[in-house]
């Protein structure tokens, strides 16, 4: 006896139904990689370290400055004059008429207070400032952004990409500033090595160190 003739019509669709919906998860099933716990672990998304991130990333950082950097006083005599055509000569484009430049100078510090340290920079215009930040005023940012080998790309998200860059800023004060007597470093020479990038202030020049060397 044929099993569907005893069936109504609703009942074989159910039957049917029923058949197909089983094949389908046979062939998920079938299709279907199982990962052991070991192999789980081993395919998750490893923890983003900022501090391996900077340790590995500031020296590197530091040496394509010191192999590339410009003058500082040569740097700010083209920004005062147009910003756009020194960054399209010795900067790197941001976007938005912001550049990051590469920067260098041997410089006599003229004061120190709990912000910067003043510097008095050769060759420079007596209208411009000088300055290597210790406070709030220290960034990270120019020193990620200044080699463009560290893209946003690399980051997960906007907070992290910025995270990077505080992580770069921290290092830097624990490894260079933190190690300046600010109490006796007026009227010494400096040699400098670092970033710096344009904002808002005019004739404002915030060197975000890689090297300071004490002459």
């Amino acid at each position: 006896m044929n099993f569907f003739k005893g069936l109504s019509n609703r009942n074989r669709r159910f039957v049917l139904g029923g058949g197909t919906a089983i094949l389908v998860l046979l062939f998920v099933f079938v299709n279907t990689t199982f990962l052991s716990d070991a192999e789980v672990a081993a395919d998750a998304p490893k923890e983003f370290s900022l501090t391996d991130f900077a340790a590995k990333s500031l020296p590197l950082i530091a040496a394509d400055i010191q192999a590339k950097a410009i003058d500082m006083a040569i740097v700010a005599e083209a920004v005062d004059k147009d910003i756009v055509a020194a960054g399209a000569e010795f900067g790197r484009d941001l976007g938005n008429k912001s550049f990051v430049f590469a920067v260098k100078t041997t410089a006599k510090v003229k004061s120190v207070d709990e912000n910067f340290i003043i510097l008095d920079v050769p060759g420079a215009s007596a209208q411009d400032t000088f300055n290597i930040p210790v406070g709030l005023a220290l960034s990270g940012n120019p020193l990620r952004d200044v080699t463009g080998t560290i893209t946003f790309g690399d980051f997960y998200d906007q907070t992290q990409y910025q995270d990077a860059a505080n992580a770069l800023k921290d290092l830097v004060r624990s490894s260079i500033i933190d190690k300046l007597d600010l109490k006796t470093i007026t009227g010494k020479t400096l040699e400098i090595y670092g970033a710096w990038n344009n904002g808002p202030l005019k004739n404002v020049y915030n060197i975000q160190p890689t090297s300071i060397v004490v002459k």
